[in-house]
């Protein structure tokens, strides 16, 4: 037993001598840092966990944040965007109105502007409804027309609306002349984007894009509108006539506002 306690005893003197060397050769604090060394091991790996933490949440914090950023910034701009179209929207509408309206003063026979509201559904008629009727001085066979040409004429007439017989309609007919030649013909809708030009004599000399304007001889449209542009030209296949081709002056699938004309 004695001899046990001497053996650890020296055991301690031992181990006492050999802090002492490792301290007089590494410095004096190193005597304090021996022993703690393993809970200095602990407690840096601590902070680095902690500190990578708090790296990771500072991160996507701040991800988090730029993605609320950048969703406010895209909503912002998507209103802008909007805001942006309304005012060209408005800008356009404004600028057909004024167009429409200048038509008041130039043409004694001006009854009312409108707004076309819907077409027809079916591909059996070529029609447009405007939002005036009776109550706004609209009655049959009157002429609906834009600063570009003639558009049609009114077909059915009701207290507040009226539908309209576009020129392209299979049941159009509208009493014309060349503007050049001043030859007179008959121009009838085909139910598609244009239209073509009757009894117009095989010798008289017809170019394409030559005018054409109203005559004023059906007692609907009113004398020297143009209405449309010559498109193509087909000298033999009639036997008496040309087959004319024309497209309206007006883009008719761009009607948004027009004018009413009086007979």
């Amino acid at each position: 037993m004695v001899k046990k306690k001497v053996f650890l005893f020296a055991l301690f003197l031992a181990a006492l001598f050999g802090l002492l060397t490792y301290q007089s050769i590494k410095g004096e604090d190193r005597l304090i840092d021996f022993p703690l060394y393993p809970l200095r091991l602990i407690q840096k790996g601590t902070t680095a966990l902690v500190r990578g933490a708090e790296n990771l949440i500072h991160k996507y914090i701040l991800i988090v944040g730029k993605e609320e950023e950048n969703l406010t910034l895209k909503r912002k701009i998507d209103g802008f965007d909007q805001e942006i179209n309304q005012y060209i929207e408005v800008s356009l509408e404004n600028q057909r109105l004024r167009d429409i309206l200048k038509l008041k003063t130039e043409r004694p026979d001006y009854v009312a502007s409108a707004e076309v509201f819907a077409r027809d559904p079916t591909n059996w008629f070529q029609a447009l409804w405007i939002d005036k009727g009776v109550n706004d001085g609209i009655a049959r066979d009157m002429v609906a027309v834009t600063p570009a040409g003639p558009v049609g004429r009114v077909h059915q007439v009701f207290d507040e609306g009226a539908s309209l017989l576009l020129i392209t309609d299979v049941n159009s007919s509208v009493a014309v002349r060349l503007q050049s030649s001043r030859s007179e013909g008959i121009l009838e809708g085909t139910g598609e984007r244009k239209c073509y030009l009757k009894y117009i004599a095989k010798d008289i000399d017809v170019a394409i894009g030559e005018p054409v304007i109203t005559s004023g001889l059906d007692g609907i449209y009113p004398e020297g509108l143009l209405i449309g542009h010559v498109s193509d030209i087909d000298r033999e296949g009639g036997e008496i006539f040309q087959q004319v081709s024309v497209v309206p002056a007006q883009d008719l699938s761009e009607v948004e506002e027009l004018a009413i004309l009086k007979r």
